[in-house]
């Protein structure tokens, strides 16, 4: 029989077992899974672990099972475990590695408070005996604080890990580095999300506030974390080349066949695909795109865009745009639009990467750069 959570009904209660025993299953497939980046795969399963225990937590009776309790007691020590899964699977994703003592370093506030769990968990009847529950409280919301500290403290290092390889992407900008960049993104804010509702909830529980609103802040917290597990499996289950690794990007320029002839073909055809058809006007544009218009591998064409313009894929195509905005503002385009407009017709996805494609090639920005023509303008014709 399965017990009833105070204050929730059994349909929720179901629903809230069923999408646990989900993301358990998802965890164990993740960890088991033999393709693609195992290492970043079971550092996900940490992750859908830790949060499937916090719902099967909520659905134990934790006052006649001891088991329930002491897993209830632990879990809070788990929540170490949720910043270092997310670092380290984001590294693993974008292509680093990690030495077993520098996991066994990120894994001890886990392990330490994991053990004090334990010990406050033997010692929980003296516990509460205790009458005066200030040196509790000061306590509770110390720790509290440590692990939002601690999960957002990961949550700002990763940040600079998903910064790097949005560099990095602009080298080789294929399928695979857009899914993983868009996906690690996404991953850092339901990470950011899931800190600040750790610490509402458990504010509301040390200051009372929880009791006073009969349940609402922990069914809210359990559907937060019901609906964070359901979209890991739904959007890993969707993209599978992050977790299978369907897709390989070669070494650079590893026993390259192209030869000199190749290089001239490869090259009128790219001219002649950029000039004529203007291709690089497609927004979402990438460099497995180009290459398959080209009719080539993506990593010789990246290789001619190195060899022979001296260039990145992203850096290539951005200056191509950025020229065909130069043209259209020159012939006196903005008498009627704006620079957005522009931006999004040259091809570029965001004003700001257009701002900042465009500085970097012209050395001014784009408002700048029309002042300067508009200026031209007036002085050749004599006003």
């Amino acid at each position: 029989m399965i017990p009833i959570l105070s204050g929730i009904n059994l349909d929720i209660q179901m629903a809230l077992l069923f999408i646990a025993i989900l993301g358990l299953v998802w965890a164990y497939i993740l960890f088991t899974h033999r393709r693609g980046n195992m290492a970043a795969n079971r550092f996900l399963a940490v992750l859908v672990s830790i949060l499937a225990t916090f719902l099967l937590r909520r659905t134990a009776n934790i006052e006649e099972n001891n088991f329930s309790l002491y897993l209830y007691f632990i879990s809070h020590g788990f929540i170490f475990l949720i910043g270092p899964s997310i670092y380290f699977h984001i590294t693993y994703l974008t292509g680093g590695k990690a030495s077993f003592r520098r996991l066994v370093k990120h894994s001890a506030a886990a392990a330490l408070s994991i053990a004090l769990m334990t010990v406050l968990f033997f010692y929980r009847c003296e516990i509460d005996k205790v009458e005066d529950l200030t040196f509790l409280k000061i306590a509770s919301i110390f720790f509290i604080s440590l692990q939002v500290i601690h999960v957002l403290g990961y949550v700002i290092y990763s940040g600079k890990l998903v910064a790097d390889y949005a560099k990095k992407c602009e080298s080789y900008y294929s399928t695979i580095s857009r899914i993983n960049l868009r996906w690690v993104k996404q991953l850092l804010m339901i990470t950011s999300i899931l800190g600040i509702a750790i610490f509402g909830m458990y504010f509301l529980i040390v200051t009372g506030g929880y009791y006073e609103i009969n349940n609402t802040a922990d069914f809210l917290f359990l559907l937060l974390i019901s609906i964070i597990i359901a979209s890991i499996v739904y959007k890993s289950w969707r993209q599978p080349e992050v977790v299978s690794g369907l897709y390989e990007e070669p070494g650079k320029y590893k026993n390259s066949p192209l030869s000199d002839v190749d290089s001239k073909e490869l090259k009128e055809k790219l001219e002649h695909l950029l000039e004529q058809e203007k291709a690089y006007l497609t927004q979402e544009l990438n460099l497995n795109q180009l290459a398959e218009l080209v009719g080539t591998q993506s990593y010789l064409l990246s290789q001619l865009l190195n060899e022979k313009y001296g260039e990145n894929f992203f850096n290539f195509i951005n200056g191509h745009r950025v020229n065909f905005a130069i043209k259209k503002i020159q012939e006196g385009d903005l008498s009627s639009r704006t620079l957005e407009a522009i931006a999004y017709e040259s091809g570029f996805n965001s004003k700001s990467t257009f701002n900042r494609a465009f500085k970097k090639k012209m050395g001014c920005t784009p408002n700048e750069f029309y002042k300067s023509v508009k200026e031209q303008s007036l002085k050749e014709n004599g006003h």
